[in-house]
Order: structure tokens, then C-alpha cells, then sequence
């Protein structure tokens, strides 16, 4: 019994000491792995826990590319040329080329200019600064040395065998001829597109081909129609006299279609074509339309005594095609109006409601920058 109880008396202090340790390793465990509160439900996942970004770095902004230096272009000679990617130095060589760069915009880029272009009365009055330009030649030769000083990005030039020896001694000198053949309506709306490409003036370019197309439809629905029994036959004179005329190859040629008539030597070929005062009573024209350049006047033609049986002179419908500024048959930006004024002059019912004096003078005041009345130009009829 006694040591019973001694045993009890040692054993106490150590239980309680074991406790005590029991006690303080639940307690540890216990603060350290107390548990969270649960995620509040929205509806949403639990968001990640967030982590550091890496310090950011400035962004390298991509090298931009080169420009090309070039562009290259198909003349419409078929020849591939290559002009610099800003065209700003301009040389034209021939009327029609000079009219066609200025309707699409290009004025302020020629630095050299035909000497045909310096004696137009209407090219003078429109841009008087072409007089201060340097005269490269005209048709009859052309001055390459001239063409080569004024430093040209590109030279505009015609088709021809003689315009061959000045394109290879402009090319060996490193400068590029562009050569243009306006010498049909499809012709002539390629040429101004073209022009616009190169000189980066597209808007004007696109704005002169607009007023091709809107006029070309208004003349088809007004003269196009008339049937081919009742079509007037038409005889214009040429450059050489009373008895040359326009052959079916020829830009006047599609004046004469484009405003209703029928061209009565359609069957003929290359430029001007002589024929004789026979042929001309055979063909029996029933009007005549002379070009401001034939060397004839319209009384002559009245007058002339081998043409006495003919319909247009008896009827007294011989005209003089306008205006008198310049003529309008060549294959340039005005030749539109020639078509306007020769459907009113052939078809005059037809075209009635058409105010052929506000036309003429909307398209110079755009194209040109000065109205046709202001410049003193008249309508020869």
C-alpha cells in the first residue's frame, strides 16, 4: 500500500510534464495551420494569386521600309519605262502632249516645252509662264541638247520613225521618254490616266476622264440613236486643202462618229488623204466641216466651182470646225468639245436643250482655269 502510494507520488509530475509538452506541440501545429475563410461566391472564378511582372523593356519600332526609287510603266508604244518614283520635271514635245499634261494637272511640272505650244494663242492666255520656259523643238526637229540641260525626270514625245533616234540619245543620257498616241477616244482617256499615274495627279486626271465618259453618254442618247438611213454624211477638209480629208484611221474620224455623222472617207488610210474633186461629188456629202488649218475659207468652199452639185454646198451647210483660238479635231483634252459642237451643228433638234456655250465654258474654267468667253474665244459657225 505504501509503495503503491509512492508510486502514484513520482508518477504525478511526470504526467503532468507530458502533458504540458502534449499541450504546447498542439498549440504550435494549431497557429500554423490555421484555416482560411472560405472565397466569397460571385460567380467568378478565384482569382490566381497575383504575380510579379518582369520590369518591361521599350518596345523597338520596326525599321520602315525603303521607298522604291523607281516605278515602272508600259508606254503606249508597248516600250517598258522605268521614271523615278516623284516625277517633277516634265519636257513635252508636241501641242496635243503639252494640253494633255496641263488638263490633268501637271502645269507647275514642265520645265520645257515645244515652240508649238509657245505660239498657241490659247496656250499663252491660259499659262503665260510657257513663254519663259526653253523651247525644245517642235515636229519638224526636236533639240535634245535643249531637252537634256533643263535636267527632265521624263520626256512626253509622240509616236513616229523620227521620234526613234531622239528616244535612244535622250536614253543614253539617262533620261526616259514616255511616248503617248492619243489617237482614239480609248487612246486618249489611257493617255491622261497615264499622265495622272506618273505625275501623281490622279484626281484632276480622273476628273477630265469623268467628263469624257458623261459627255460621250449624253451625245449617245441624243444622236446615237438616229438611225443609220438618217445619219448625215459628213466631208471635212484637211490640212491640204479643199481636196484632202479625214481617213478612217485618223482622231477626227471619231469626232465625226462620236457626234452622229458619218464619215464619208472612212475607207481611206494614214493621215490626210488627197482625193479628187470627183470623188468628192460622189461621195455627195451633206455637210462639209473644214479644219481651222486647211488654208481655205468657208466662201471658197461655197464657191468653188467643181462642188456646185453637191448637197452641202447647195444647202449652204459648209462650217468651219472651231474655235478660233485653236482647233479643237486634234487629239487632245478639247477635242470633246469639238464633238459637242459638230452633234449641235449636224443635229441642232437633237441638241437642243444642251447650252453648248455654258458647256464650253464650265470645261475650260476646270480644266484650263479660265472660262472660253473670257479668253475671247467664239464659236466659228
Amino acid at each position: 500500500m505504501l509503495l503503491r502510494n509512492r508510486t502514484v507520488r513520482m508518477l504525478a509530475p511526470l504526467l503532468a510534464l507530458l502533458m504540458l509538452l502534449v499541450a504546447a506541440c498542439g498549440g504550435s501545429q494549431s497557429s500554423s495551420t490555421t484555416s482560411q475563410p472560405p472565397a466569397a461566391t460571385t460567380g467568378q472564378p478565384a482569382s490566381a494569386p497575383e504575380q510579379s511582372e518582369p520590369a518591361s523593356t521599350p518596345e523597338t519600332e520596326p525599321a520602315a521600309e525603303a521607298q522604291p526609287a523607281t516605278r515602272t510603266f508600259t508606254d503606249q508604244a508597248g516600250r517598258t519605262v522605268v521614271l523615278p518614283a516623284e516625277v517633277n520635271r516634265v519636257v513635252t514635245t508636241w501641242r496635243p502632249g503639252t494640253l494633255l499634261v496641263i488638263s490633268a494637272g501637271g502645269r507647275d511640272k514642265i520645265v520645257g516645252v515645244d515652240s508649238s505650244s509657245q505660239k498657241s494663242e490659247f496656250l499663252t492666255a491660259v499659262f503665260p509662264e510657257i513663254l519663259d520656259l526653253p523651247g525644245v523643238g517642235n515636229k519638224k526637229g526636236l533639240n535634245v541638247e535643249q531637252m537634256v540641260a533643263v535636267k527632265p525626270d521624263v520626256v512626253f514625245i509622240w509616236s513616229g520613225s523620227d521620234t526613234e533616234p531622239v528616244i535612244q540619245q535622250l536614253e543614253s543620257q539617262g533620261i526616259p521618254a514616255f511616248v503617248l498616241i492619243p489617237e482614239s477616244l480609248d487612246q486618249m482617256k489611257e493617255a491622261v490616266s497615264l499622265i495622272g499615274e506618273i505625275l501623281g495627279t490622279q484626281e484632276q486626271a480622273r476628273k477630265m476622264i469623268q467628263y469624257y465618259d458623261d459627255t460621250l453618254a449624253m451625245l449617245e442618247e441624243k444622236v446615237g440613236s438616229i438611225p443609220e438611213e438618217e445619219k448625215l454624211r459628213v466631208y471635212m477638209v484637211g490640212s491640204s486643202g479643199v481636196f484632202s480629208t479625214v481617213p478612217g484611221t485618223m482622231y477626227q474620224h471619231f469626232i465625226i462618229e462620236s457626234a452622229g455623222g458619218i464619215n464619208v472617207g472612212a475607207e481611206l488610210e494614214g493621215g490626210f488623204s488627197e482625193v479628187s474633186a470627183e470623188q468628192v461629188v460622189a461621195w455627195n456629202p451633206d455637210v462639209i466641216v473644214a479644219v481651222q488649218y486647211c488654208d481655205c475659207t468657208v466662201d471658197e468652199i461655197k464657191n468653188n466651182p467643181q462642188l456646185q452639185t453637191v448637197k452641202a454646198v447647195q444647202n449652204g451647210r459648209v462650217y468651219m470646225f472651231p474655235s478660233s483660238m485653236d482647233p479643237w479635231d486634234y487629239p487632245e483634252p478639247r477635242s470633246i468639245l469639238g464633238m459637242l459642237w459638230l452633234a449641235h451643228t449636224l443635229y441642232p433638234e437633237q441638241m437642243a436643250d444642251v447650252d453648248l456655250l455654258k458647256e464650253i465654258d464650265t470645261f475650260h474654267e476646270t480644266f484650263f482655269g479660265k472660262s472660253f468667253t473670257s479668253l475671247g474665244g467664239t464659236l466659228d459657225e
